[in-house]
């Protein structure tokens, strides 16, 4: 009866931390609500002179004049217009300035949910100086930036849009289409969904080479969700799916596929196969285990317990705050697989592969997000249960006594 005592105090401090860090969650997105977003109005103070005034001429359209009491009259002295491109994390939005012969003459990232370290990589290649002096008679574009493609793209397509009622007003044509919601789903969604069900016959079979095929698994997942894609899940992708990123586009779907899966795979068994089976940098780690004939940890410390569960709710509190999930990514994913990404995470990188030389998979052992969502969906489930079983209990007490009395 000693030791109930302890755990029914950490069971309840648990509860506690369960339904605080959901309301800290919504209060971040409440309070980043109220945030006012002036990068429009910062955009036009930057890009216009003493003696100029700006006349909106349509939803996304305005000009720039003299000015003057018939400023709507008078002949643009420049163009404004504002398009939008999705990138692999999520939508970005551009502010463009239009000469009145049609030459791109500013480009400005107004809104962006986007993965930083993509965008860094497109800003750094100097892809927006690129289509600078381009003339919107034909359709904007550059080479795509190795590494960061979708960004590239997503960059392109919004400038391109938002040159299109430009183009419209000044040679009457458009050349952009709005892209259909069922383009963005590619041959890498169905493998997800293919590799994923294959991962959970794998780990219910009770087939002597289950071993043997589960390293299989693993292989063709690092190949393809790896080092092909980079499509793994993280944080940013949890804190995209809770707050509905997803509904405006993202390029790349597979990682968001892979999470709704292996949620619904921790609701019905309490395991993540995901984890064991498909993630491409567990798979890595096991690799250089194997190399360096690494041993199995000790047990695992309260901390490595507690800490990657309050990273993951800084980082999700931090992405409702600031509208971006994806600006607040962790994770070392984009350095093992395209070398994309800071001097912070290069560093956790290495520190990583050396660690998985001598400790069987330390990223996931200590800081790995995935361990957190389980953590907390199979507490949650179990807590839920637990309430209708009392519920129930509850209920069949009175009727018994009154069967009794009876």
């Amino acid at each position: 009866m000693k030791n109930k005592k302890p755990a029914n105090r950490n069971k309840n401090l648990e509860k506690v931390l369960s339904v605080a860090s959901v309301i800290v969650l919504i209060l971040a997105w409440f309070l980043g609500g109220l945030r006012t977003n002036n990068s429009q109005t910062q955009f036009f103070e930057s890009i216009t002179n003493r003696g100029e005034q700006i006349v909106q001429v349509s939803p996304q359209l305005y000009k720039v004049v003299p000015q003057g009491d018939n400023a709507e009259q008078l002949d643009a002295l420049k163009w404004i217009s504002f398009g939008s491109g999705i990138g692999y994390g999520g939508s970005l939005t551009i502010g463009g300035v239009f000469m009145p012969n049609g030459d791109v003459q500013t480009i400005s990232l107004l809104s962006s949910k986007e993965t930083s370290s993509y965008f860094e990589k497109v800003v750094e290649d100097k892809l927006p100086e690129a289509l600078l002096e381009q003339n919107i008679r034909k359709a904007l574009y550059v080479d795509g930036v190795s590494g960061a493609t979708l960004t590239s793209d997503a960059y392109s397509t919004a400038l391109n849009q938002a040159a299109d009622p430009v183009r419209q007003q000044l040679f009457s044509y458009q050349l952009t289409e709005k892209a259909s919601p069922l383009s963005y789903f590619k041959w890498l969604d169905a493998a997800a969904l293919l590799f994923f069900v294959a991962a959970v016959w794998v780990n219910q079979t009770r087939s002597p080479h289950k071993a043997k095929m589960n390293a299989v698994l693993l292989a063709g997942s690092t190949l393809v969700f790896g080092f092909h894609a980079a499509a793994l899940y993280s944080a940013s992708t949890m804190g995209g799916l809770i707050f509905g990123s997803w509904l405006t586009g993202v390029a790349n779907y597979t990682p968001f596929i892979l999470l709704v899966l292996s949620i619904g795979y921790i609701l019905y068994y309490n395991r993540n196969v995901y984890c064991q089976s498909l993630c491409p940098f567990g798979a890595v780690q096991q690799c250089l285990a194997k190399v360096g004939k690494a041993k199995a940890s000790p047990v695992r410390h309260t901390f490595f317990v507690w800490m990657p569960r309050v990273l993951l709710l800084v980082t999700l509190c931090m992405g409702a705050y600031f509208r971006n999930p994806a600006g607040f990514v962790y994770e070392p994913f984009g350095i093992a697989f395209g070398m994309i990404g800071g001097m912070y995470l290069f560093v956790l990188t290495v520190m990583i592969i050396l660690t998985s030389l001598i400790v069987r998979r330390p990223w996931c052992q200590s800081l790995c997000p995935i361990n957190a969502m389980t953590d907390f969906i199979v507490f949650n489930k179990n807590w839920f249960k637990q309430t209708q079983n009392k519920a129930k209990k509850k209920n069949r007490q009175p009727r018994a006594r009154k069967e009794g009395s009876e």
